[in-house]
């Protein structure tokens, strides 16, 4: 997502889908039946909106991907201990 997110906002061509728009083009969509009309500097807008949310989220995923990895490797190695390890001790 960081990634993306980068490239989204390093990019100065405002696109619609993959199309490149100019000034005074129209980008139309339809999702989930509605169709949404915008002008070349809606879009441009919104392409920024996307890579501000898409840079931001990659580093909030990653962090809590990482806080559950943590969590799961500490709770595997405080288990119970494995079948056997008892009777070495005796």
């Amino acid at each position: 997502m960081l990634v993306f997110g980068a490239l989204a906002l390093t990019d100065s061509a405002v696109k619609c889908a993959e199309n490149v728009m100019q000034p005074g083009d129209i980008c139309t969509t339809t999702r989930k039946g509605v169709t949404t009309e915008r002008t070349y500097d809606e879009q441009r807008s919104e392409n920024r909106r996307i890579g501000l949310i898409m840079t931001a989220g990659g580093p909030v995923v990653a962090l809590a991907s990482g806080a559950f990895l943590v969590g799961a490797v500490r709770k595997r190695r405080s288990g119970p201990a494995p079948l056997g390890a008892a009777s070495r001790e005796a």
